[in-house]
Protein backbone atom coordinates (compact mmCIF):
# COMPACT_ATOMS: atom_id res chain seq x y z
CA UNK A 1 0.00 0.00 0.00
CA UNK A 2 2.93 2.50 1.01
CA UNK A 3 5.01 1.41 -2.25
CA UNK A 4 1.85 2.29 -4.51
CA UNK A 5 1.34 5.41 -2.64
CA UNK A 6 4.86 6.30 -3.63
CA UNK A 7 4.68 5.16 -7.26
CA UNK A 8 1.37 7.47 -7.34
CA UNK A 9 3.30 10.66 -5.65
CA UNK A 10 6.53 10.60 -8.04
CA UNK A 11 4.20 9.32 -11.21
CA UNK A 12 4.28 6.79 -13.64
CA UNK A 13 3.18 5.58 -17.51
CA UNK A 14 1.48 1.96 -18.36
CA UNK A 15 2.90 0.52 -21.89
CA UNK A 16 2.67 -1.76 -24.56
CA UNK A 17 5.89 -2.85 -25.53
CA UNK A 18 5.66 -3.67 -29.53
CA UNK A 19 7.90 -5.78 -31.25
CA UNK A 20 10.05 -9.26 -31.86
CA UNK A 21 11.96 -9.36 -28.71
CA UNK A 22 10.39 -7.83 -26.04
CA UNK A 23 12.12 -9.54 -23.38
CA UNK A 24 15.43 -8.20 -24.73
CA UNK A 25 14.16 -4.95 -23.82
CA UNK A 26 13.29 -5.87 -20.41
CA UNK A 27 16.77 -7.28 -19.88
CA UNK A 28 18.69 -4.03 -21.34
CA UNK A 29 16.38 -2.00 -18.58
CA UNK A 30 16.61 -3.94 -15.81
CA UNK A 31 20.76 -4.04 -16.72
CA UNK A 32 21.01 -0.04 -16.55
CA UNK A 33 18.91 -0.42 -12.74
CA UNK A 34 15.85 1.18 -14.30
CA UNK A 35 12.69 -0.14 -12.04
CA UNK A 36 9.98 -1.57 -14.05
CA UNK A 37 6.89 -3.57 -12.95
CA UNK A 38 4.01 -5.43 -13.54
CA UNK A 39 5.08 -6.98 -16.19
CA UNK A 40 2.49 -8.88 -18.16
CA UNK A 41 2.02 -10.79 -21.70
CA UNK A 42 -1.24 -10.24 -23.22
CA UNK A 43 -1.20 -12.08 -26.77
CA UNK A 44 1.96 -10.93 -28.57
CA UNK A 45 2.58 -8.24 -27.05
CA UNK A 46 3.85 -7.48 -23.74
CA UNK A 47 3.23 -5.07 -21.16
CA UNK A 48 4.60 -2.68 -18.28
CA UNK A 49 4.90 -0.10 -15.81
CA UNK A 50 7.14 2.65 -15.26
CA UNK A 51 8.65 5.25 -13.38
CA UNK A 52 7.78 8.87 -15.69
CA UNK A 53 11.29 10.20 -15.16
CA UNK A 54 12.99 6.68 -16.51
CA UNK A 55 10.55 6.69 -19.33
CA UNK A 56 12.12 9.71 -20.80
CA UNK A 57 15.46 7.81 -21.07
CA UNK A 58 14.50 4.51 -22.29
CA UNK A 59 14.22 5.69 -26.32
CA UNK A 60 17.44 4.33 -27.26
CA UNK A 61 17.22 1.04 -25.19
CA UNK A 62 14.08 0.83 -27.02
CA UNK A 63 15.91 1.13 -30.59
CA UNK A 64 18.58 -1.55 -29.58
CA UNK A 65 15.76 -3.51 -28.89
CA UNK A 66 14.34 -2.98 -32.09
CA UNK A 67 10.93 -2.42 -30.08
CA UNK A 68 8.49 0.24 -30.07
CA UNK A 69 7.29 1.71 -27.36
CA UNK A 70 3.35 3.25 -26.56
CA UNK A 71 1.37 4.99 -23.59
CA UNK A 72 -1.11 3.26 -22.71
CA UNK A 73 -2.26 5.27 -19.40
CA UNK A 74 -0.83 7.68 -17.18
CA UNK A 75 -0.92 8.02 -13.59
CA UNK A 76 0.30 9.88 -10.35
CA UNK A 77 0.64 13.45 -9.09
CA UNK A 78 2.09 15.23 -11.76
CA UNK A 79 -0.77 14.05 -14.31
CA UNK A 80 -2.98 15.19 -12.20
CA UNK A 81 -1.63 18.34 -11.38
CA UNK A 82 -0.61 19.18 -15.14
CA UNK A 83 -4.19 17.79 -15.79
CA UNK A 84 -5.59 20.81 -13.63
CA UNK A 85 -3.25 23.28 -13.59
CA UNK A 86 -5.41 25.91 -15.40
CA UNK A 87 -8.01 24.97 -12.19
CA UNK A 88 -6.49 26.75 -9.76
CA UNK A 89 -9.47 26.17 -7.29
CA UNK A 90 -8.76 22.18 -7.38
CA UNK A 91 -5.41 22.13 -6.53
CA UNK A 92 -5.74 24.34 -4.11
CA UNK A 93 -8.90 22.42 -2.39
CA UNK A 94 -6.72 19.15 -2.71
CA UNK A 95 -3.59 21.06 -1.08
CA UNK A 96 -6.19 21.94 1.90
CA UNK A 97 -7.52 18.88 2.56
CA UNK A 98 -3.93 16.82 2.62
CA UNK A 99 -3.15 19.83 5.28
CA UNK A 100 -6.63 19.18 7.02
CA UNK A 101 -6.35 15.63 7.60
CA UNK A 102 -2.44 15.92 8.26
CA UNK A 103 -3.79 18.48 11.40
CA UNK A 104 -6.53 16.31 12.32
CA UNK A 105 -4.34 13.03 12.16
CA UNK A 106 -2.32 15.01 15.29
CA UNK A 107 -5.33 14.95 17.32
CA UNK A 108 -7.54 11.91 19.01
CA UNK A 109 -10.98 11.49 17.29
CA UNK A 110 -12.18 8.46 19.58
CA UNK A 111 -12.01 6.70 23.00
CA UNK A 112 -12.54 3.35 23.39
CA UNK A 113 -12.88 1.78 27.31
CA UNK A 114 -12.66 -1.78 27.79
CA UNK A 115 -12.32 -3.95 31.43
CA UNK A 116 -14.77 -1.94 33.63
CA UNK A 117 -17.29 -3.63 35.59
CA UNK A 118 -18.19 -1.38 39.06
CA UNK A 119 -16.24 1.62 37.84
CA UNK A 120 -18.58 4.21 36.36
CA UNK A 121 -18.34 5.24 32.56
CA UNK A 122 -18.75 8.87 32.82
CA UNK A 123 -16.54 8.90 35.86
CA UNK A 124 -13.60 7.63 33.85
CA UNK A 125 -14.01 10.03 31.19
CA UNK A 126 -14.00 12.59 32.97
CA UNK A 127 -11.04 11.80 34.66
CA UNK A 128 -9.26 11.16 31.95
CA UNK A 129 -10.32 14.57 30.23
CA UNK A 130 -9.04 16.04 33.46
CA UNK A 131 -5.99 14.48 33.37
CA UNK A 132 -5.55 15.18 29.64
CA UNK A 133 -7.06 12.74 27.42
CA UNK A 134 -10.25 13.51 25.67
CA UNK A 135 -11.70 13.72 22.05
CA UNK A 136 -9.60 16.66 20.43
CA UNK A 137 -6.67 15.86 22.40
CA UNK A 138 -3.32 16.83 21.24
CA UNK A 139 -1.31 13.66 20.78
CA UNK A 140 2.23 14.76 20.67
CA UNK A 141 2.18 16.63 23.85
CA UNK A 142 0.26 14.29 25.60
CA UNK A 143 1.88 11.93 28.19
CA UNK A 144 -0.24 8.74 27.97
CA UNK A 145 1.95 6.98 31.25
CA UNK A 146 1.87 10.02 33.11
CA UNK A 147 -2.03 10.03 32.36
CA UNK A 148 -2.32 6.49 33.00
CA UNK A 149 -0.04 7.02 36.35
CA UNK A 150 -2.64 10.42 37.57
CA UNK A 151 -5.91 8.56 36.78
CA UNK A 152 -5.20 5.71 38.60
CA UNK A 153 -4.16 8.03 41.62
CA UNK A 154 -7.55 10.04 41.02
CA UNK A 155 -9.76 6.52 40.60
CA UNK A 156 -8.44 3.67 43.79
CA UNK A 157 -10.65 0.76 42.58
CA UNK A 158 -8.54 0.63 39.17
CA UNK A 159 -5.69 -1.85 40.02
CA UNK A 160 -3.77 -1.60 36.02
CA UNK A 161 -4.39 0.94 33.37
CA UNK A 162 -2.86 1.09 30.30
CA UNK A 163 -3.45 3.18 27.33
CA UNK A 164 -2.54 2.58 23.27
CA UNK A 165 -3.26 4.98 20.41
CA UNK A 166 -3.41 3.98 17.29
CA UNK A 167 -3.95 6.66 14.56
CA UNK A 168 -6.53 8.76 15.81
CA UNK A 169 -7.98 6.14 18.21
CA UNK A 170 -6.95 5.84 21.65
CA UNK A 171 -7.76 2.41 23.12
CA UNK A 172 -7.95 2.67 27.40
CA UNK A 173 -7.69 -0.95 28.84
CA UNK A 174 -8.29 -1.10 32.63
CA UNK A 175 -8.21 -3.71 35.40
CA UNK A 176 -9.79 -3.01 38.43
CA UNK A 177 -8.88 -3.72 42.11
CA UNK A 178 -10.58 -7.52 43.50
CA UNK A 179 -12.34 -6.01 46.19
CA UNK A 180 -10.49 -7.56 49.46
CA UNK A 181 -12.83 -9.54 51.56
CA UNK A 182 -14.27 -8.38 55.14
CA UNK A 183 -12.29 -10.38 57.80
CA UNK A 184 -13.51 -10.93 60.89
CA UNK A 185 -11.29 -9.79 64.43
CA UNK A 186 -11.79 -12.62 66.12
CA UNK A 187 -9.51 -11.43 68.91
CA UNK A 188 -12.73 -9.72 70.11
CA UNK A 189 -15.17 -11.85 72.74
CA UNK A 190 -18.08 -10.86 71.58
CA UNK A 191 -21.99 -12.35 72.69
CA UNK A 192 -24.26 -13.64 69.88
CA UNK A 193 -27.66 -11.75 70.03
CA UNK A 194 -31.13 -11.38 68.63
CA UNK A 195 -31.86 -9.27 65.88
CA UNK A 196 -35.34 -9.42 65.98
CA UNK A 197 -38.64 -10.62 67.78
CA UNK A 198 -39.05 -14.84 66.54
CA UNK A 199 -39.49 -17.94 67.71
CA UNK A 200 -36.45 -20.38 67.12
CA UNK A 201 -36.38 -22.80 64.83
CA UNK A 202 -32.85 -24.31 65.07
CA UNK A 203 -29.75 -23.06 66.57
CA UNK A 204 -26.33 -24.52 66.02
CA UNK A 205 -23.45 -23.15 68.20
CA UNK A 206 -20.16 -22.74 67.28
CA UNK A 207 -18.25 -21.31 70.18
CA UNK A 208 -19.82 -19.78 73.25
CA UNK A 209 -22.66 -21.12 75.93
CA UNK A 210 -26.69 -21.03 74.45
CA UNK A 211 -29.01 -20.19 76.63
CA UNK A 212 -32.60 -21.25 74.56
CA UNK A 213 -33.27 -24.05 72.29
CA UNK A 214 -35.78 -24.70 69.26
CA UNK A 215 -38.99 -23.87 70.34
CA UNK A 216 -38.11 -20.43 72.60
CA UNK A 217 -39.45 -17.27 72.09
CA UNK A 218 -36.99 -14.27 72.45
CA UNK A 219 -37.26 -10.82 72.24
CA UNK A 220 -35.01 -8.45 69.82
CA UNK A 221 -31.51 -7.78 71.30
CA UNK A 222 -31.63 -11.15 73.78
CA UNK A 223 -28.73 -12.83 74.47
CA UNK A 224 -28.92 -16.17 72.70
CA UNK A 225 -25.05 -17.54 73.40
CA UNK A 226 -22.87 -16.17 75.70
CA UNK A 227 -19.50 -15.59 75.03
CA UNK A 228 -18.46 -16.02 78.77
CA UNK A 229 -17.57 -19.91 79.09
CA UNK A 230 -16.07 -22.37 81.70
CA UNK A 231 -12.88 -23.73 80.70
CA UNK A 232 -11.68 -27.09 82.02
CA UNK A 233 -9.89 -26.23 85.23
CA UNK A 234 -13.30 -24.25 86.50
CA UNK A 235 -12.59 -21.21 85.15
CA UNK A 236 -14.28 -18.19 83.19
CA UNK A 237 -12.83 -17.42 79.97
CA UNK A 238 -13.84 -14.74 77.25
CA UNK A 239 -14.68 -16.21 73.69
CA UNK A 240 -16.34 -14.72 70.62
CA UNK A 241 -19.18 -16.49 70.52
CA UNK A 242 -20.61 -17.68 66.89
CA UNK A 243 -23.89 -19.50 66.25
CA UNK A 244 -26.60 -19.79 63.64
CA UNK A 245 -30.33 -19.18 65.38
CA UNK A 246 -33.24 -19.89 62.61
CA UNK A 247 -36.33 -18.61 63.62
CA UNK A 248 -39.80 -17.94 62.65
CA UNK A 249 -40.59 -13.78 62.55
CA UNK A 250 -43.20 -11.69 61.87
CA UNK A 251 -42.17 -8.25 59.94
CA UNK A 252 -45.08 -5.39 59.98
CA UNK A 253 -44.64 -2.21 57.79
CA UNK A 254 -47.59 0.28 56.73
CA UNK A 255 -47.76 2.46 53.73
CA UNK A 256 -49.57 5.54 53.06
CA UNK A 257 -51.29 7.12 50.03
CA UNK A 258 -53.08 10.60 49.90
CA UNK A 259 -56.20 10.57 47.75
CA UNK A 260 -55.30 13.63 46.20
CA UNK A 261 -51.67 13.42 44.81
CA UNK A 262 -49.28 15.58 43.13
CA UNK A 263 -48.11 14.45 39.38
CA UNK A 264 -45.54 15.94 37.36
CA UNK A 265 -45.61 16.56 34.14
CA UNK A 266 -43.25 17.48 30.90
CA UNK A 267 -43.57 19.85 28.06
CA UNK A 268 -41.17 20.20 25.75
CA UNK A 269 -39.88 23.79 25.25
CA UNK A 270 -36.98 24.85 23.30
CA UNK A 271 -34.46 22.63 21.36
CA UNK A 272 -30.60 23.06 21.15
CA UNK A 273 -28.54 21.60 19.02
CA UNK A 274 -24.76 22.34 18.45
CA UNK A 275 -22.23 20.77 16.23
CA UNK A 276 -18.95 19.57 18.05
CA UNK A 277 -15.82 19.05 15.84
CA UNK A 278 -12.97 17.82 17.78
CA UNK A 279 -12.91 20.18 20.36
CA UNK A 280 -14.85 23.10 18.80
CA UNK A 281 -18.35 23.51 20.19
CA UNK A 282 -20.24 25.36 17.93
CA UNK A 283 -24.06 26.10 18.53
CA UNK A 284 -26.21 26.59 15.15
CA UNK A 285 -29.36 26.60 17.21
CA UNK A 286 -30.41 28.99 19.99
CA UNK A 287 -33.05 28.77 23.08
CA UNK A 288 -33.39 29.91 25.93
CA UNK A 289 -35.53 28.69 28.86
CA UNK A 290 -35.66 28.87 32.98
CA UNK A 291 -33.09 25.37 33.07
CA UNK A 292 -33.95 25.64 37.00
CA UNK A 293 -37.81 24.75 36.44
CA UNK A 294 -36.91 22.35 33.20
CA UNK A 295 -36.46 19.12 32.61
CA UNK A 296 -33.32 18.18 30.45
CA UNK A 297 -32.51 15.80 27.28
CA UNK A 298 -29.67 15.08 25.80
CA UNK A 299 -28.47 13.25 22.94
CA UNK A 300 -25.55 13.38 21.03
CA UNK A 301 -25.34 11.76 17.29
CA UNK A 302 -21.95 10.92 15.92
CA UNK A 303 -20.67 10.80 12.25
CA UNK A 304 -19.60 6.87 11.41
CA UNK A 305 -17.96 6.33 8.23
CA UNK A 306 -16.33 2.92 7.04
CA UNK A 307 -16.70 1.01 10.87
CA UNK A 308 -15.20 4.02 12.34
CA UNK A 309 -16.33 6.91 14.31
CA UNK A 310 -15.48 10.49 12.91
CA UNK A 311 -14.55 13.43 15.53
CA UNK A 312 -17.55 15.14 13.91
CA UNK A 313 -21.35 14.88 15.69
CA UNK A 314 -24.17 16.91 16.85
CA UNK A 315 -25.80 17.48 20.32
CA UNK A 316 -29.39 17.80 20.82
CA UNK A 317 -30.15 19.36 23.54
CA UNK A 318 -34.06 19.40 25.05
CA UNK A 319 -35.54 21.24 26.91
CA UNK A 320 -38.92 20.44 28.95
CA UNK A 321 -41.17 22.63 31.39
CA UNK A 322 -42.48 20.96 34.15
CA UNK A 323 -46.07 20.78 35.01
CA UNK A 324 -47.71 19.81 37.89
CA UNK A 325 -51.16 18.64 38.39
CA UNK A 326 -53.50 17.76 41.09
CA UNK A 327 -54.95 13.53 40.29
CA UNK A 328 -57.49 11.90 42.43
CA UNK A 329 -56.88 8.00 43.17
CA UNK A 330 -59.29 5.19 42.77
CA UNK A 331 -59.05 2.72 44.86
CA UNK A 332 -57.70 0.07 42.02
CA UNK A 333 -54.89 2.97 41.61
CA UNK A 334 -54.33 3.13 45.04
CA UNK A 335 -53.95 -0.17 45.80
CA UNK A 336 -51.25 -0.23 42.88
CA UNK A 337 -48.90 2.48 44.24
CA UNK A 338 -49.22 0.39 47.55
CA UNK A 339 -48.41 -3.15 46.65
CA UNK A 340 -45.80 -1.71 45.03
CA UNK A 341 -44.28 0.02 47.91
CA UNK A 342 -44.69 -3.11 49.52
CA UNK A 343 -42.67 -5.43 46.87
CA UNK A 344 -39.91 -3.00 47.30
CA UNK A 345 -40.03 -2.94 50.71
CA UNK A 346 -39.84 -6.79 50.90
CA UNK A 347 -37.16 -7.18 48.18
CA UNK A 348 -34.85 -4.59 49.72
CA UNK A 349 -35.98 -4.96 53.60
CA UNK A 350 -36.54 -8.73 53.79
CA UNK A 351 -33.75 -9.96 51.08
CA UNK A 352 -31.89 -12.12 53.54
CA UNK A 353 -35.04 -13.83 55.05
CA UNK A 354 -37.27 -16.60 53.38
CA UNK A 355 -40.89 -15.09 53.02
CA UNK A 356 -43.41 -17.72 53.94
CA UNK A 357 -46.62 -15.80 53.56
CA UNK A 358 -48.02 -12.25 52.86
CA UNK A 359 -50.92 -10.75 54.59
CA UNK A 360 -52.54 -7.15 53.13
CA UNK A 361 -55.00 -5.05 54.72
CA UNK A 362 -56.12 -2.48 52.59
CA UNK A 363 -58.53 0.41 54.33
CA UNK A 364 -59.25 3.68 53.56
CA UNK A 365 -59.27 6.56 56.15
CA UNK A 366 -59.00 10.39 56.62
CA UNK A 367 -58.49 11.41 52.82
CA UNK A 368 -55.85 8.48 52.45
CA UNK A 369 -55.77 4.73 51.35
CA UNK A 370 -53.55 2.78 53.98
CA UNK A 371 -51.98 -0.70 53.45
CA UNK A 372 -50.43 -3.35 56.34
CA UNK A 373 -48.99 -5.69 55.43
CA UNK A 374 -47.59 -8.16 57.59
CA UNK A 375 -44.85 -11.37 56.47
CA UNK A 376 -44.12 -14.31 58.22
CA UNK A 377 -40.63 -15.51 57.25
CA UNK A 378 -38.22 -17.43 58.35
CA UNK A 379 -34.15 -16.16 58.79
CA UNK A 380 -31.11 -16.45 61.14
CA UNK A 381 -31.52 -13.63 63.58
CA UNK A 382 -28.29 -14.27 65.20
CA UNK A 383 -25.64 -11.28 65.02
CA UNK A 384 -22.60 -10.64 67.31
CA UNK A 385 -22.09 -8.14 70.17
CA UNK A 386 -18.43 -7.17 71.02
CA UNK A 387 -17.71 -7.14 74.84
CA UNK A 388 -15.22 -4.69 75.98
CA UNK A 389 -12.81 -6.39 77.99
CA UNK A 390 -11.11 -3.63 78.88
CA UNK A 391 -13.83 -1.79 80.83
CA UNK A 392 -15.65 -4.78 82.36
CA UNK A 393 -15.40 -7.39 84.48
CA UNK A 394 -16.53 -11.34 84.49
CA UNK A 395 -18.78 -10.55 87.29
CA UNK A 396 -20.28 -7.89 86.06
CA UNK A 397 -21.09 -9.96 82.39
CA UNK A 398 -22.51 -12.73 84.40
CA UNK A 399 -24.82 -10.32 86.24
CA UNK A 400 -25.75 -8.88 82.31
CA UNK A 401 -26.41 -12.17 80.87
CA UNK A 402 -28.77 -13.02 83.89
CA UNK A 403 -30.84 -10.15 83.42
CA UNK A 404 -31.11 -10.70 79.19
CA UNK A 405 -31.98 -14.20 79.70
CA UNK A 406 -35.03 -13.51 82.59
Amino acid sequence: MLLEFVRWLQGYVYFKIIGKSPERFINIVTKNRLTIWNTVKKDSTLYASMYVRDYKDIREFAKKSRVRLKIVSRHGLPFFIKKYKNRVGVLVGVFVFIIVVYIMSCFVWTIDVTGLETISYSHLLSTLKENGLYVGAYKKNASFITISRDTMLDIEDIGWMSINVIGSHASVEIKEKAKSPKVENTSVPANVKASTDGLILSINTYQGEAFFEEGSAVVKDQLLVSGVVEDKLGGVKLVRANAQVIAQTTHKQTFEVSKIINTTGFKEEKTRKRLNILWLDVPFSFAFADEKASAMRFQNDSLYLFDTFLPVSVSTQRLYEKQYKEKALNDKKAQEILLTWARLYECFNLSDAQVKSRNYEFFESDGKYTLECTFLCVEDIAYKSEIDAKNITIDRVLQSEKENTQ
